[in-house]
């Protein structure tokens, strides 16, 4: 019988039992000497030699097919014969079903690039003392959290607080709604070539779609259009971040696209990654370099714009979180930006629109929506036919109604105006018959008109369009040339369940009507920069939202605590809600327009459940059960639906099931539903009542604070103290005490005109 032997461990024994042991191995054991002591034999043999021994290749074979094992390289049926995956990126992925790794989105981790991060911390963000800054970005989110909406920074202390609070997770949420369009679209086909982006940001959607597209995508435009008047301070920033991307060097001249042709001050796309790379390898010190950066030697493709363009066309239109400037402007802002900016899509064009992930920014959306698709009108039309853009088109709809539809006095005042616009043609048409002889005699005494002088004023402008003699009349009138659909994430045009239609809905308190709104998350990896900004008081602690600063009040021993702790509890990760659109615009040729008329005079309200754009949204965490997995989707009716996926269902079904998450799109069924109730417009009625009494509340206990605030003898103290802080500032500088000690402190600048750049 053999004895398994344990190898000498050399850490576990001291030297002097080893060399003992080393010195009694050499001789053979023997029963009666070392029969208690052969489990610590040296031995030299590997597990293989030790099967070879003992089983014959005979015996294997027949206990493989005994047993119905088979070899290791032949186990999985998940992985190809080299081992690579046969679908998915991980094992995980690989086990789904197609379909549903279709419909997942990239829940990975995004990364900021460490060159982008490292210019933001030592060229933009260490320029401002650490103090301002993090007061600045502290208020930042205050009045995110109160307003929910993104305000345009000015100064250079508002760029730098605004870049260090929010870009980080502006650009993890452009990357992934992009990277989601660029999947639907399809990889190969996804090549734009003419860009706008628009926000408050540095260019952040121009920034996100450089590092998807690739060091080598060179568009024929790139334009980005930065809110605000004030805007000269934050373009700077945008250049900046911007230059550190290898697709937008730009040496001042055009860009030559033959790979053979190098025009001077120019090289090819792949000596310039080798360039930069040895660049970065030999010049460590040039890369840490901390300070300003001259701006004006920058060159980039991408060109920042102070206004709007109005006549140029695009084939993508980014826009981040600043369709809505004020909340008390709702819905009249969103409404007038939806218009100026579709103009500017050209066909076949996707419009992306980007919010935070709160009540304001949902509304948003969902009010782009509806202007955009118009879900009223239809309200009966399954699927996602492209919805007719009447505001964008050049032909105007001119039907008259049908016999069986309803008809109001204005239909038939329309008709009327109609039917007399046609009689006149006809009348026109029988006048030039008639007049056909006088025009011969015309000829014989004048002569023939040339083409030339037959032409009308600006005919062959190309905002005019010229038809054929032939064409019919209803084609010259009737075309509508500008149609949309939803990509992501509606997978229906019908009207958006969970909207309410104000965002004032959801500020009011202690109400049994639960508001929820559709949003997504994204887990972001902390750049040093951001870890070392959340160090501190105003940043570190939890977030109190009851308190007016956001932090509240802290006892000693929680001070004492946090000192020389680094950040207790703290992570490497954070999580950005967001909610978005993207809208696709169809061909404007007469054959894509006649395709979509067919579709919606001759549709049955059939979905295509192949089309991965009609597929349910999970739009909530998966409430994962015992043998039961519960989805809230919003289905392609237009509903929120609670679905049960039972192990009952399916082995893969219940499987993919459990491993859905927010945001999937969910193509396997389910075996029940439960609709969920839209609220009523009677329930609407009395939250504008609760939200009007709520309102007159609040501004009572505000004033009450007030009030009680106000205690002095002075009647200077009862005025307005909103600069009050910077009264006492200005007196505070303008001391004797306090030019005396600048004066002896030896400052480069003075610091009652020093903002904190």
């Amino acid at each position: 019988m053999y004895r398994r032997s344990l190898i000498l461990r050399h850490s576990n024994l001291p030297s002097r039992c080893i060399n003992i042991i080393r010195n009694y191995s050499n001789s053979q054991p023997s029963d009666n000497k070392y029969k208690d002591y052969d489990f610590i034999i040296e031995e030299n043999r590997s597990p293989q030699d030790i099967v070879k021994n003992y089983l014959s290749p005979e015996q294997i074979e027949g206990h493989i097919e005994s047993e119905g094992v088979l070899p290791p390289q032949e186990m999985s049926p998940f992985r190809n014969p080299d081992g690579t995956f046969i679908k998915g990126k991980n094992s995980a992925e690989a086990r789904l079903d197609d379909r549903t790794l279709e419909g997942k989105i990239d829940h990975s981790i995004t990364e900021l690039p460490h060159r982008i991060a490292k210019t933001i911390q030592n060229n933009i963000i260490k320029l401002s003392i650490p103090a301002r800054l993090r007061t600045r970005v502290a208020h930042i989110y205050q009045n995110l959290q109160k307003n929910q909406i993104q305000q345009a920074p000015s100064t250079p202390l508002d760029c730098n607080a605004h870049i260090a609070a929010l870009f980080l997770q502006d650009y993890s949420h452009a990357k992934q709604v992009l990277s989601e369009l660029q999947r639907r679209v399809g990889k190969d086909k996804f090549k734009p070539q003419r860009i706008l982006d628009i926000g408050y940001g540095p260019a952040t959607g121009i920034v996100a779609l450089n590092e998807i597209m690739g060091n080598k995508w060179v568009p024929e435009e790139k334009e980005a259009y930065i809110v605000g008047r004030k805007n000269n301070e934050m373009k700077k920033r945008a250049k900046i971040i911007l230059s550190r991307q290898l697709n937008e060097n730009y040496s001042g001249k055009e860009v030559n696209l033959d790979e053979n042709v190098v025009q001077k001050d120019q090289r090819p796309v792949q000596e310039e990654e080798d360039y930069v790379e040895e660049e970065e390898e030999n010049s460590s010190e040039e890369n840490d370099y901390v300070g300003h950066i001259d701006v004006k030697r920058l060159h980039i493709r991408t060109k920042l714009r102070d206004t709007l363009p109005v006549t140029k066309n695009y084939d993508l239109i980014i826009i981040h979180s600043s369709l809505l400037s004020k909340e008390f402007n709702f819905p009249k802002d969103v409404d007038d930006n939806i218009h100026m900016v579709l103009p500017l899509l050209a066909p076949g064009g996707h419009l992306v629109l980007i919010e935070r992930g709160n009540s304001v920014g949902f509304e948003t959306i969902a009010r782009a929506r509806q202007i955009m698709i118009r879900p009223e009108s239809y309200p009966q039309e399954l699927g996602k036919i492209p919805r007719p853009y009447i505001k964008g088109s050049k032909g105007k709809p001119q039907k008259m109604k049908k016999e069986d539809q309803f008809i109001t006095q204005e239909d038939v005042e329309f008709e009327k105006e109609l039917l007399a616009k046609l009689d006149y043609q006809e009348a026109l048409e029988k006048a030039r018959e008639l007049g056909e002889d006088f025009e011969k005699e015309l000829n014989e005494k004048f002569g023939a008109v040339s083409e030339e002088e037959l032409k009308f004023e600006n005919e062959d402008s190309e905002e005019l369009e010229v038809f054929d003699v032939n064409t019919p009349r209803e084609d010259m009138y009737d075309k509508v040339d500008y149609h949309l659909s939803v990509i992501a994430p509606c997978p229906h045009h019908r009207k958006c369940p969970l909207q309410l239609g104000d965002p004032k809905y959801y500020k009011i308190p202690d109400h049994r009507h639960r508001l929820n709104f559709c949003s997504f998350s994204k887990i972001v990896a902390r750049p040093p920069y951001v870890i070392e900004l959340k160090k501190g008081k105003k940043l570190a602690i939890r977030w109190d939202k009851s308190a007016e600063d956001g932090i509240g009040s802290i006892s000693r021993n929680a001070v004492k605590r946090l000192a020389g702790s680094g950040r207790p509890g703290g992570r490497d990760t954070e999580v950005g809600s967001y909610s978005y659109l993207i809208v696709e615009r169809s061909a404007n040729d007469l054959e894509t327009i006649k395709k979509i008329e067919d579709l919606r005079s001759y549709s049955d309200n059939v979905i295509d459940e192949n089309d991965i754009t009609n597929w349910p949204r999970i739009i909530a965490t998966p409430n994962k059960l015992k043998r039961n997995v519960k989805l809230t989707v919003c289905s392609t009716e237009g509903n929120v639906e609670t679905w049960q996926v039972p192990k009952s269902l399916g082995k893969q079904t219940y499987h993919d099931a459990r491993k859905s998450q927010l945001g999937d799109s969910w193509a396997l069924g389910r075996k029940t539903r439960t609709i969920k109730n839209q609220i009523p417009e009677a329930v609407k009625d009395k939250l504008d009542v609760l939200y009007k009494t709520s309102k007159k509340t609040f501004k009572k206990e505000q004033q009450r604070k007030r009030w009680k605030k106000k205690v002095g003898t002075s009647a200077e103290e009862f005025e307005d103290g909103f600069f009050a802080t910077e009264v006492m500032a200005s007196q505070l500088e303008s001391s004797k005490k306090y030019k005396q000690q600048a004066r002896q402190a030896q400052f480069e600048e003075d610091p009652s005109k020093f903002d904190g750049n």
